[in-house]
């Protein structure tokens, strides 16, 4: 992992995959080793994929894939999801639940159910200001410019009580 992603073109494909909870030195190491080892192989339609990716703020494992013109095939997408749901088991947490949102207070990422949002905007605990990530882009523009976002810009909003 080399941060070789930051070079790709704006339409790169990106997912974005949160743990549970903030993941600690070795979790984040052990990801590194398996995740590097599986894209070092991943292919679609029967060559490799120009894929990297990386670990931020010890909560998301972005993938990006420069496609190339080439589209990626259905299996090649499938054998990610896959290997998420292994590393869940193997860390004893969630990559797959699109429930656990997050935001950030003071600089930090704070994990939070999608049915506390409400609550937590009651409270002032988060507000319009407070910046959220957007965990359903799709592409690397997306990613540079709205992963993360004012709470009253991002699709969120529409959580309020």
């Amino acid at each position: 992992m080399n941060a070789e992603y930051k070079t790709y073109p704006d339409n790169a494909k990106v997912w974005i995959y949160q743990a549970g909870n903030l993941l600690d030195e070795d979790e984040i190491n052990f990801l590194k080793v398996r995740i590097d080892e599986f894209i070092q192989n991943w292919e679609s339609h029967g060559s490799l994929l120009k894929a990297d990716f990386d670990v931020l703020h010890n909560l998301f494992v972005v993938f990006f894939v420069d496609e190339q013109g080439d589209n990626m095939c259905g299996r090649a997408q499938d054998a990610s999801v896959r290997l998420m749901k292994e590393l869940e088991q193997e860390l004893e947490t969630e990559f797959l639940n699109r429930m656990n949102l997050s935001y950030l207070k003071d600089g930090k990422p704070v994990v939070v159910k999608m049915n506390d949002v409400a609550g937590l905007i009651e409270k002032g605990e988060m507000t319009d200001d407070t910046q959220v990530f957007n965990n359903m882009i799709t592409s690397k523009k997306e990613f540079d410019t709205i992963w993360t976002q004012p709470l009253k810009d991002s699709w969120m909003t529409q959580l309020k009580g």
